[in-house]
């Protein structure tokens, strides 16, 4: 609370880069996982209980992502190339 105003974080989406699992995860939106969608062995989709995008899981990431069939493939391909990471991308 700053000033007696209490504030909210606005989300952002972004994406984090886990080196031990090698794997990201890309965050759309906040809401909560109701169910996953696998594509392969390596994407996932994360859906909210109204079918909203929530966030995308790749695995595998150092040979490198498919973004294929991917839902807001532009945006996910921008914030993972925000991470700044040497992962090839294929779309």
């Amino acid at each position: 609370m700053e000033g007696g105003i209490a504030t909210m974080r606005e989300f952002r989406p972004h994406a984090r880069f886990s080196p031990t699992a090698d794997a990201i995860y890309v965050y759309l939106n906040d809401q909560p996982v109701a169910y996953t969608k696998e594509l392969d062995d390596y994407r996932l989709i994360d859906y909210s209980a109204d079918g909203a995008v929530v966030g995308i899981e790749f695995l595998g990431v150092s040979g490198g992502i498919d973004l294929s069939d991917i839902p807001f493939e532009k945006t996910v391909e921008q914030l993972i190339g925000d991470l700044g990471l040497d992962i090839k991308i294929f779309a």
